[in-house]
């Protein structure tokens, strides 16, 4: 009895002891902290909070719509310690998209005062830094810079979920890229990807021809209906400006004119090329998978991986959107996601099935259509032409309208 009961004194020691060791290992690993900023900073940011993980350093923002219809954060954005000036450069960002010369893209509000979360990741500060700043480009008095950002080490707190954090307010990323000498625009927004390019077609008439491709991973079918396409332009009239609506030619009316079918099949070759070689629609290939690292739910980086859609971990989240941006000797983001692929091969597997395009719709003129989850849809519509410099086309899907603005050096 007395040998029992030593053991289990033994073992209880035992267990207290590698708990206080690993507490110590925890906090001397990861710290989440409260800050104050207390040199200049944009009206509409605040900081929620600091995480100082093993690897990197975390800041949550809340952001409120004062005056901005889009915002993101340039690929030079960086930490410069006060005392030192050592930086200390982005590596990612979580429901935030990170623009750069090369691929431009936005997160677009849809109203004034609409709050908007995200994350912005950066390599690791050391414990010992009290104050930073945090700046995106301090030769453009519009970016988000943040200037003696001050860290009450007084006040921790616990470790942000990020999925949590972001979960209310997903992204709604638009962005272009050119593909020989065309635009080529997308939003990506709640499992929708929608494409669309324009082009002046002569061959029967003059028009403008709007090709669209919807990617339906949405969870569910939606409706696309061309009939509810608008597009119109502004016509400047000495000092004055006018809008002019543009018609939209139905499918009914148009087959009035010609039958296209034998032009449908170029046309969708070299709009699928365009998508392809652009990348537009899976620009989400490198991800932060340190996001596990401090979340609770294990689940909280997703996105596109090649041409599928889904989770580096045990659940799915169309939410926290991942950007990678950078890959440093200290820090690999494509390689750490690569092995949480790995190690988590019976998920993705399954994640996979779930959010891969497995149809496509090709219909040449686009018709009435519902696209089921899964889906992907490719048709064009024609406007009549109008001699003007600029034109904007609006399309209705999904509960939102998605605007396509376009602008060329002279008029036509």
């Amino acid at each position: 009895m007395k040998n029992k009961m030593l053991f289990s004194l033994k073992t209880k020691l035992f267990i207290s002891i590698a708990v206080m060791m690993f507490l110590f290992v925890y906090q001397n690993s990861y710290a989440q902290y409260n800050v104050v900023v207390n040199g200049k900073a944009p009206q509409s940011m605040e900081i929620v909070q600091v995480d100082n993980t093993k690897n990197s350093t975390l800041i949550f923002f809340k952001c409120t719509n004062l005056n901005y219809s889009w915002m993101n954060f340039g690929e030079n954005t960086y930490i410069e310690d006060a005392q030192t000036g050592n930086e200390y450069k982005l590596l990612n960002s979580i429901n935030m998209p990170i623009s750069g010369e090369g691929e431009r893209k936005f997160h677009i509000f849809d109203r004034e005062r609409q709050k908007h979360y995200f994350c912005l990741e950066f390599e690791k500060i050391p414990d010992s830094v009290k104050n930073f700043d945090l700046i995106e480009d301090e030769k453009n008095p519009n970016a988000f810079n943040f200037y003696d950002i001050q860290i009450d080490k007084q006040k921790v707190n616990s470790l942000i979920d990020v999925d949590d954090f972001v979960k209310s307010t997903p992204v709604k990323e638009y962005g272009f890229q050119m593909k020989d000498g065309s635009l080529l625009q997308y939003y990506k927004h709640k499992g929708l990807v929608l494409f669309l390019t324009l082009y002046i077609d002569k061959q029967y008439g003059k028009y403008y021809q709007a090709w669209i491709d919807v990617q339906n991973l949405t969870g569910k079918s939606i409706l696309i209906s061309p009939n509810n396409i608008t597009a119109k332009t502004v016509i400047l009239k000495k000092k004055n400006q006018e809008i002019k609506n543009l018609q939209v030619l139905s499918y009914e009316n148009y087959m009035k004119k010609v039958n296209r079918s034998q032009k449908w099949s170029a046309f969708a070759v070299a709009f699928g090329n365009a998508m392809a070689a652009s990348n537009a629609g899976y620009s989400y290939s490198t991800t932060n998978t340190k996001v596990t690292g401090y979340s609770k739910t294990h689940g909280s980086a997703s996105g596109y991986v090649g041409n599928v859609y889904g989770s580096a971990s045990g659940y799915s989240s169309t939410y926290s959107t991942a950007y990678g941006r950078s890959t440093t000797t200290s820090y690999n983001g494509a390689a750490a996601y690569a092995a949480q692929q790995d190690a988590a091969q019976n998920t993705n597997a399954y994640m996979q099935n779930q959010y891969e395009i497995k149809s496509k719709l090709s219909k040449g003129y686009a018709k009435a259509n519902t696209i089921p989850n899964q889906t992907e849809f490719m048709g064009y519509v024609n406007i009549k032409y109008t001699d003007t410099n600029n034109i904007t086309i609006s399309i209705p899907i999904n509960g939102g309208v998605y605007l396509f603005q376009q602008r060329w050096g002279k008029s036509n």
